[in-house]
């Protein structure tokens, strides 16, 4: 069966519009900022799977449940590109970062779900120090996916970034530091792999506007109820793009491919601030009509990540979002959850 459509791309039009207001002899700074639900049709999706020998009910499962990621595609008429590759980034293996299958990605021309079911199909030979980060920066590069490259064609210019990562441990990208070492490394030396700044930036520098990039996990969570090693690096860095998480202990992923497949189409539930908001103070304007918060039908708003988030009601494609706050004094980053490698990143 072929699926075929366009879908929507959110961009940013202008991030940032700021006044003073004075009370007395204190000033306070108003924001406002400003993003675009935009109708572009382009997605390149990137899912990163496990292939360690601990993965193989999680793949099942994630083959089991892709049918619903797919229908939002359909149903939204996304213009897609859909690659796979694997955790496994060791640094002798030439096929590193290469796309699973030949044609190297789908699209919508292309019996895509049976084709990824068996893509997705990795096996559980892979390497035990899954660097899931560093892969799909390097599977993303220039080098990789311009004419020539294993990958040509799957970046486009124009087109948002989606990279679903799927891992039942933790992401131990450490740019060749921890080389001959075993996986246990990994955590006993945590702190001596690169920073999720690192990857944001990279990921980032792929588009020319960042919010084109957002970043989704389904992996071991804090609360996680399996043999699951939290993966709090990818959840950082998914937290940092307004990215979504998902428990890979759950027996089924029906909820997280679903609103997975829904940031597939291009139409973002989330925006992030420039700069911490006192929440009271916000008002939100989709075009010219005043929206409220509500956690069903408006908005919402987290104070740790600067992201204002949109639920049931989405803005519709091609809608202007309008933000006014004032800016909360001393708070110059976001925060993320910690780990032993950094108490928090930086905003690229």
């Amino acid at each position: 069966m072929k699926r075929n459509g366009s879908a929507a791309v959110v961009l940013v039009l202008s991030l940032l519009a700021a006044g003073c207001k004075s009370e007395g002899n204190l000033f306070e700074q108003v924001n406002t900022d400003s993003f675009a639900q935009a109708p572009s049709n382009e997605v390149d999706i990137l899912w990163v799977i496990d292939n360690s020998n601990s993965m193989t009910e999680e793949q099942a499962t994630l083959r089991a449940g892709f049918g619903l990621f797919a229908d939002q595609l359909d149903e939204s008429g996304t213009d897609f590109h859909l690659g796979v590759i694997s955790t496994s980034f060791d640094y002798d293996d030439p096929t590193r970062g290469v796309l699973v299958g030949d044609p190297p990605f789908l699209t919508p021309e292309d019996d895509y779900v049976s084709a990824f079911t068996q893509r997705a199909t990795l096996g559980i030979d892979g390497s035990d120090k899954e660097k899931g980060l560093e892969a799909a920066l390097y599977a993303l590069q220039p080098t990789m996916t311009f004419e020539g490259g294993p990958n040509e064609g799957f970046v486009r210019p124009d087109a948002q970034l989606l990279v679903v990562f799927v891992s039942d441990e933790e992401d131990c990208s450490d740019g060749g530091v921890l080389e001959g070492q075993g996986a246990d490394a990994c955590y006993r030396d945590e702190e001596l792999l690169p920073p999720i700044s690192k990857y944001v930036q990279g990921f980032e520098a792929l588009k020319k506007d960042k919010s084109f990039v957002q970043i989704g996990a389904i992996v071991g969570t804090v609360n996680t109820s399996c043999q699951a090693v939290p993966g709090t690096r990818y959840i950082n860095v998914a937290a940092l793009t307004g990215g979504l998480v998902g428990d890979i202990c759950q027996t089924d992923w029906d909820g997280i491919l679903s609103d997975l497949g829904l940031n597939a189409t291009g139409m973002r539930s989330q925006f992030q601030l420039s700069a911490a908001a006192i929440p009271d103070t916000i008002k939100v304007w989709v075009d010219e009509e005043e929206w409220t918060e509500d956690p069903v039908n408006g908005w919402t708003y987290d104070e740790a990540t600067w992201f204002l988030s949109f639920h049931d009601r989405l803005p519709p494609r091609g809608s202007v979002i309008s933000v006014q706050y004032t800016v909360q004094p001393g708070v110059s980053e976001p925060q993320v959850q910690p780990t032993t490698t950094e108490s928090s990143a930086t905003t690229p």
